[in-house]
């Protein structure tokens, strides 16, 4: 039985050797050993938020995606799909803003029996540049009008500054940060939402950093309005009153809507003049209507009121200097003005009563329809309209008819 074996052992081995260079050659002409390439694979980002986490960008988008060659038995290699490659980068491997390119990973094939021969690229180029935070004062900008009356008092942001993330280089361009308000006609309180834009240093718009940034705008208005002088009783007699000055002239108020609106002037507590004879001057309160509050204006004003005596001035005229009006033109009356000295007393003020022109006063009598006899008639007179003619001035008048001429004795001639 062992020389049996012993005797069959080479054919027994030649026999396997045959059958697997039999089931070799069969293989290779069946199922035989293929390459093939497969573009596109999508790389796998590890460790994405090592970026954020140490403050850094890419300026431009990498390539995520590689070309793959494999090798082996065809039934095998035809059965591959892009899903079964596993590529990966890892951010981690950036060790400073400098780094310039990141190299893959081993790629690895999730089929079994096939091995990658090479891809392409074997490291993914990128660019680089440090984050950074800024933080800009908001710049409002108004381009406000106001409804007649009504004054802007005050404006404020809801925020009076704003950070900026972004690449290093383009924050530290940054110049400002403008809200522009459009209103018109304003004469209420209102509160806008405004957009925001970032400028550069060159004027110029930064689009990516301007945009959804808002800031809400709270506008305050406020009513100029006048002083009104409240006074009551009447200056000692004699006594005129020439200027009152107040200062300031006027206030501005803040309240509701309502409140502004019916509101045209405000009024000083009363101010007692009553039987003064010399000038007066005081600080006097203001009355606020409910509802209102004095802003920017003081609660008090300073009065001041002058007043002057008045002083009376004599003027006489003779009879020659009264005109006499309407007399007859057909020479059969006589007309005289028999009171010798006429007197005019005018009352106002010292400058205004010395000005006056005795010329200017043109004194005069009417006789319009007339008879013989004395009249006594009121004195008509030019009086200045800054002074007052204290008393109806008369002057008697006298007319007569004119005498007959007598005709003289007729002479005869002798021959």
């Amino acid at each position: 039985m062992k020389n049996w074996f012993r005797k069959d052992l080479k054919t027994k081995i030649l026999s396997v050797l045959i059958a697997i260079f039999t089931w070799i050659i069969v293989s290779n002409l069946t199922n035989p050993m293929v390459s093939r390439t497969f573009n596109n694979i999508p790389v796998t980002i590890l460790n994405e938020d090592f970026l954020d986490e140490n403050d850094y960008t890419l300026k431009s988008a990498i390539r995520n995606y590689v070309d793959v060659t494999i090798r082996g038995r065809q039934e095998t290699v035809e059965k591959v799909k892009i899903g079964d490659f596993l590529a990966t980068v890892d951010y981690s491997q950036i060790t400073s803003v400098s780094s310039r390119a990141l190299e893959l990973a081993e790629l690895d094939c999730l089929v079994n029996g096939v091995v990658i021969e090479s891809y392409t690229p074997t490291s993914i180029p990128i660019q680089l540049a440090r984050n950074k935070v800024g933080t800009f004062e908001v710049v409002l900008e108004n381009n406000i009008t106001m409804k007649p009356g009504y004054v802007l008092y005050n404006t404020s942001l809801s925020q009076g500054t704003m950070q900026i993330f972004g690449e290093e280089s383009k924050i530290n361009s940054v110049d400002s940060i403008k809200a522009v308000l459009e209103l018109k006609d304003l004469d209420r309180d209102t509160t806008k939402q405004v957009p925001c834009k970032v400028y550069d240093k060159a004027g110029r718009e930064i689009p990516e950093f301007s945009k959804n940034l808002t800031v809400n705008v709270k506008v305050e208005v406020a009513k100029e309005v006048p002083i009104s002088l409240v006074t009551r009783g009447r200056l000692a007699a004699d006594y005129i009153e020439t200027s009152r000055l107040i200062n300031p002239q006027k206030v501005l108020v803040r309240g509701s809507t309502e409140a502004m609106e019916a509101v045209d002037d405000i009024k000083t507590e009363q101010v007692d003049i009553d039987t003064i004879d010399s000038n007066y001057a005081a600080s006097v309160g203001l009355v606020v209507p409910d509802g209102l509050e004095l802003v920017n204006s003081p609660d008090e004003i300073t009065v001041n009121i002058n007043i002057e005596k008045l002083v009376v001035r004599n003027i006489e005229f003779g009879s020659d200097d009264i005109n006499i009006l309407n007399a007859r033109n057909d020479a059969t009356l006589i007309y005289e003005i028999i009171t010798d000295r006429l007197l005019l007393q005018f009352k106002g003020r010292q400058a205004e009563v010395s000005a006056i022109r005795a010329d200017s006063l043109r004194p005069a009598v009417d006789v319009a329809g007339l008879e013989e006899g004395t009249h006594k008639l009121q004195l008509s007179i030019n009086v200045p309209s800054q002074a007052k003619l204290l008393q109806k001035v008369y002057a008697d008048v006298k007319i007569s008819k004119t005498p007959e001429v007598e005709n003289p004795p007729d002479v005869i001639e002798e021959p």
